[in-house]
Formats: structure tokens, sequence, C-alpha cells
């Protein structure tokens, strides 16, 4: 006759033990996986927009999991991300026309700075409002400029609201992300953890 018999605190201390090392191991793979797609995010913006300062990308944020919170998020911090990732109607926040930059911006990776925002502007000699000679519902910022005043610039264009397309795609990059790399970083994480367990 064979007779096993089994320390049962032992056992149960080994359980517990490793149980802790899996919660362990998933939280350093949350974590790990929202940063790999915090990455691909920034990665993907020069791809999808003009980029003119780096204010999106350090907008682009984590919170790493914990073992008492088994959860990471990648997260925007700017509000008006958001219509680039769902597209609609982008709206004055004030009510007001928006002023959609021309001239005031030498070329498109150029920054709008304060010294050129329409109200900037129209406080300086030769720079004036007026409508545009095809649609007279529509105004705009002019600079005169040229021999005798006669060359006009446009400088902003006024509109109700401009229409958004989305092309953000942070939740479908965050998606690809996930499915691509947790299992490979949770098998990191778990291997580094029962190692040090020893």
């Amino acid at each position: 006759m064979i007779r096993v018999e089994a320390d049962t605190r032992r056992v149960a201390q080994a359980a517990d033990n490793l149980a802790k090392q899996v919660r362990y191991a998933t939280a350093v793979a949350l974590t790990r996986t929202a940063q790999d797609a915090q990455a691909e995010v920034r990665r993907r913006l020069p791809e999808r927009f003009t980029i003119r300062t780096g204010w999106v990308a350090k907008g682009i944020r984590i919170k790493p999991a914990k073992k008492s919170d088994l959860q990471a998020s990648v997260r925007v911090l700017d509000p008006f991300m958001a219509l680039q990732e769902t597209g609609g109607a982008k709206r004055s926040q004030s009510g007001d026309s928006l002023a959609i930059p021309y001239g005031a911006r030498p070329n498109p990776k150029s920054v709008t700075r304060p010294g050129k925002f329409p109200g900037a502007l129209l406080k300086k000699p030769n720079h004036f409002i007026a409508p545009l000679h095809d649609d007279p519902s529509t105004h705009a910022v002019w600079r005169r400029g040229g021999r005798k005043g006669r060359k006009l610039k446009m400088m902003y264009r006024f509109v109700n609201r401009v229409e958004i397309k989305p092309r953000f795609g942070f939740m479908d990059t965050v998606k690809s992300v996930v499915e691509s790399r947790f299992q490979k970083n949770f098998n990191e994480a778990i291997t580094e953890a029962m190692a040090s367990a020893h």
C-alpha cells in the first residue's frame, strides 16, 4: 500500500503564492500592452495629421494596471481629438464663426501664433474684414498690400462649421495592439515573475 500525505498548509501557501505571481504578471502585461498601444498611436500621428507641435502626442497617456486593479487604459487628454476619431461637425464653442487660416499660415506645418490670430491681425494696419467677392454671405480677414495697397491677401475665412472626417483611428489601433501584444507580454511577465519567486 502506498500512502501519500500532503501538508495542506504548504499546498495552500504555494497556491496563494502562485495566484499572487499570476496577478502580478497580469498587471505587468496589461501595463506593457498599454505602453505598446500608446507608442503605436503616437507613431501613427504623422501618417494621419499635419503635425505642428508635440502637444497631441504628449496628451496620449496611459494608466498602469496594479495587482489590486487589473486594468490598464490608454487615453487622450485633448477633447478636440474626439471629433478626429468619430467625425462630425466642428462648431465654435463661443457660438461665433470659426476662423479658418489661409494666408495667416505660411505653410501647412506652420504653427499659428497668437500674434497671427484674427483679433491680433485686425489691430494692425491694412487688415480688415470684408465678404468674399463670389460669396457675399461669407466674410474673411484680408490684408492689403502691394503698390498703392491694391493687392489683397485672404488671411482667414469665417465659416459656421467644418466637417471633420474620422481619421484618428485610435480605437482600432489600440485594439490591434492589444490583440497582437498582450499574450506575448503576459508570457514574458509570468516567466519573469516565476523566476524571481525562486
